[in-house]
């Protein structure tokens, strides 16, 4: 394509040329006078000279950006006309159709690879111009402090360890968005720590009233597994957990909310597992994992699994939740790792489909201007089938509770940092409701500093442990930072 601007390009080389004839003509004369003046005038001549090359760059890069623009667009050059401002308006017009068509195959789901960035609640959130597909990746790192040590005790010699540790306890990756439909969504964790995969599923969320989920995660069974470690209220969850938790399993759920913002407001949850967690791919039987829970939303609709109330609620918030599941595997118990499938303090490792579990559990959840309180209580059925009917050690059967509240005491005393909140717990754990004298106790109490809500804070824990009337305390001092 030739370009218009050629004449004026020849005119320049030839204003340049002319330049240096006229001021070769007068350096020369101007030589034979008198020396120091014909050097001043040859630097006059370079600085000039100079200014024009850059002049001449400068409208060159213009040009070459015009050509390139005019090339992408593929427009013909108008004709000429006297009147300079009726040829823009022409190519204005005629530039217009091809943007338009591009708007056209954005709207028309023509081009996904085009996707905006921002940072919110989730991460770095990227996203498609028509919203097709969204991809959000976040990350946290938990770092621990704790004397004189870490894990829950279970035995007396559990308290008489030393072993007192920093320690690097999460550190996550999450990718989570949706694909081809808003209501698809996908969810992934992965725990560099351990590592495992600690998440991995679906979930069609097209409807209010019933959504389903499926492939690996947490079993939404109680509140103080379900919520995320990086919202709990205290540095870690209770001496209840490992005992009674169902933990991540693999399969199907499917949960809703059924007549929201009336009195009898309900959500519910149920759901179909392998039974053996996360760490085997197939089942060691023909048994499967079945579990539900029933929430009734009784002021304010259902609370999200987060604890403290960090949202400040203005109106009071009151959940109560029953829930319950049975499993026959080789279990007695479940954690995230590559193992899962635990073995319960007493019980020998099973075979397959060796223990039947029965277990219930009943909640309680308040929140209201600043104050929290939560209320579990949980009973736990082990039955070795292995054993006879009459044998006595053929059933066991575990009780184990909590209760914990935590208030930001800023709305009373403004002197304390508004984001401020001291919260205090007491646990127990009967591990054999048959046996005296077994009893395990937890007192704790945590200050927690919140820098940005649950995404960024520390935690000072304080842990009275007692096993079979002895007890010792355990300090944790934690940050908790997600981004």
């Amino acid at each position: 394509m030739r370009s218009p601007f050629t004449p004026r390009l020849i005119a320049y080389f030839v204003i340049l040329l002319l330049l240096g004839v006229f001021q070769n003509v007068s350096i020369a004369s101007s030589e034979l006078k008198n020396p120091e003046l014909y050097k001043q005038e040859l630097l006059a001549i370079e600085k000039r000279l100079d200014a024009k090359l850059k002049e001449l760059d400068e409208k060159l890069e213009r040009l070459e950006k015009l050509e390139s623009r005019a090339d992408s667009v593929s427009f013909k050059a108008p004709p000429a006309h006297d009147n300079a401002e009726v040829g823009i308006k022409e190519e204005i017009t005629q530039i217009q159709p091809v943007e338009e068509s591009v708007a056209m195959q954005f709207k028309s789901g023509q081009q996904d690879s085009f996707a905006n960035l921002n940072y919110g609640k989730n991460g770095f959130e990227f996203r498609t111009e028509n919203d097709k597909f969204s991809l959000a990746i976040q990350n946290r790192i938990q770092i621990r402090y704790s004397n004189p040590f870490d894990s829950d005790p279970r035995s007396i010699e559990d308290l008489e360890r030393d072993e007192s540790s920093f320690r690097i306890r999460r550190a996550r990756t999450r990718l989570r968005g949706h694909a081809y439909w808003p209501w698809l969504k996908y969810y992934l964790q992965y725990d560099w720590s351990q590592p495992v995969l600690r998440d991995l599923n679906l979930t069609i969320d097209k409807y209010k009233w019933a959504k389903l989920w499926a492939g690996r995660g947490k079993v939404i069974y109680n509140d103080e597994r379900v919520t995320s470690s990086a919202n709990q209220q205290f540095v870690n969850r209770s001496i209840v957990n490992d005992i009674f938790t169902v933990d991540r399993q693999q399969g199907i759920q499917v949960f809703g909310n059924l007549f929201p913002q009336t009195w009898h407001d309900i959500s519910y949850y149920a759901g179909i597992f392998t039974g053996l967690g996360v760490g085997e791919g197939s089942n060691d039987d023909s048994h499967m994992m079945y579990s539900g829970r029933l929430q009734w939303n009784a002021l304010g609709g259902a609370m999200p699994f987060s604890q403290s109330d960090i949202e400040f609620h203005e109106e009071p918030a009151l959940n109560f939740a029953f829930a319950a599941a049975t499993n026959r595997s080789k279990c007695t118990a479940f954690q995230t790792d590559n193992r899962s499938c635990r073995d319960l303090p007493g019980f020998a490792p099973g075979q397959d489909g060796q223990y039947r579990i029965n277990q219930m559990m009943e909640e309680v959840r308040f929140k209201w201007l600043g104050f929290s309180l939560q209320h579990e209580m949980h009973w736990k059925e082990v039955i070795d089938s292995f054993k006879g009917e009459g044998d006595p050690a053929r059933k066991t059967n575990f009780m184990g509770g909590l209760v914990q509240a935590g208030y930001f005491p800023h709305h009373i005393i403004p002197s304390i940092p508004k984001n401020l909140e001291f919260a205090g717990r007491y646990a127990f754990v009967d591990p054999n409701v048959n046996f005296k004298n077994d009893l395990q106790e937890e007192y704790s109490g945590v200050m927690t500093y919140f820098f940005d809500g649950h995404m960024n804070k520390v935690n000072f824990q304080v842990s009275h442990l007692v096993i079979q009337n002895q007890s010792d305390q355990r300090f944790w001092l934690q940050w908790d930072l997600t981004f």
